[in-house]
């Protein structure tokens, strides 16, 4: 219908998404509950295809003091607190591993690496007038491009490229950056899915460990990704995150769609959240709060076809492998669920990636 928005289906930059004046459900003010919260290190686990990623594009345009955002968040709730005079006002480095897979290690690390050599030429270009040549830091700084452009280059040699990044933009801009890495789980996932994650474990603890513990350069950092790994498996130096899972109240209404908001959504391509809707699309609970899948209600919205639009949107396999070894006390309460009655069962928050497959009990099934 003439004066309907685009609805934004595939588009996970904020950025882009408001340029195009696509619809647009407004969460902007998770970035009121980050800087409130003031935790130095935070861990958003959240299923596939419930915003991440454009969450945290809104959080690097809004804070990216290289930019001049006002237009993205004009009439947004944001810029109606105390908080709209923060904006652009620090440094970011934003990096999304959401798209680094691959079927061996060196194959994956290319992406990875790419990921972080991009991000370094951008500082470079945008900080060479305004750092001191000869600091050991800019030295290192430099060392670590030539680093990650040598194709031969061995993992080890840039596992601390983050954190020395921190350092590098710190004493460019004098302000600790705000440090935001999407899907930062993507990649272990990957490497246990093809058999490789043992020789990538020590990678990954160092990257993520050396640059947000004990790492006087950092300002905040926000992660998000699906899964929470546990302190006992690779991250063993990473483990002064705060995790809000989906049980946790915080920032529960900002990945995916309330009630209201999917209601109005769909009034406004002249649908209805009926019983059918809920039945198809509802089964979703943040802290307290009611959610629904934003793909499949974007893609009704646009299509009005009760679908299954999320099916093959993500890969399935740690379920599939722990699958096979599951038990009888694992099947008899599945059974039980899937024919509609409740069940109570202890969980496990966090996955543990240790030799062989990473479920290893009843609990880290459910």
């Amino acid at each position: 219908m003439e004066g309907r928005k685009t609805l934004p289906i595939g588009t996970d930059d904020f950025r882009k998404l408001r340029e195009n004046n696509a619809y647009y459900v407004d969460k902007t003010l998770m970035i009121k509950d980050f800087l409130e919260m003031r935790d130095e290190v935070a861990l958003v686990a959240r299923p596939r295809r419930f915003g991440k990623t454009l969450n945290m594009t809104m959080l690097r345009e809004f804070f990216d003091i290289t930019k001049d955002s006002r237009e993205l968040f004009e009439g947004l709730a944001i810029m109606e607190t105390e908080y709209a005079d923060q904006i652009n006002s620090r440094p970011v480095i934003y990096f999304t591993f959401k798209d680094c897979k691959g079927a061996t290690a060196d194959e994956l690390m290319f992406l990875v690496k790419r990921n972080l050599y991009q991000e370094y030429l951008q500082y470079e270009k945008l900080l060479r007038d305004k750092v001191d040549k000869d600091s050991f830091e800019t030295r290192d700084f430099y060392a670590m491009i030539d680093v990650l452009r040598n194709s031969q280059a061995n993992y080890g040699q840039y596992s601390f490229s983050i954190q020395l990044l921190t350092q590098f933009v710190k004493n460019g801009y004098g302000i600790a950056p705000i440090l935001l890495i999407d899907e930062y789980d993507q990649p272990i996932m990957s490497s246990y899915e093809y058999g490789y994650h043992e020789k990538l474990g020590q990678f990954f603890s160092n990257l993520y460990g050396s640059a947000m513990k004990g790492n006087s350069a950092l300002g905040q950092a926000l992660l998000t990704g699906v899964q929470r790994v546990a302190k006992e498996s690779i991250f063993s130096q990473f483990n002064n995150a705060r995790v809000y899972t989906v049980l946790h109240k915080t920032y529960a209404p900002y990945f995916g769609l309330t009630a209201e908001e999917t209601e109005k959504l769909l009034a406004d391509y002249s649908l209805k959240l009926d019983e059918k809707v809920r039945k198809k699309y509802d089964g979703y609970r943040f802290g307290d709060i009611e959610m629904y899948n934003p793909w499949s209600i974007l893609n009704y919205a646009d299509l009005g076809s009760l679908d299954n639009y999320w099916i093959n949107t993500s890969s399935n396999y740690l379920v599939k492998k722990a699958l096979q070894t599951a038990d009888r006390r694992f099947w008899e309460k599945f059974e039980q669920l899937i024919a509609g009655k409740e069940i109570a069962v202890w969980i496990t928050l966090e996955l543990r990636i240790l030799k062989g497959i990473a479920i290893t009990a009843c609990g880290d099934f459910w």
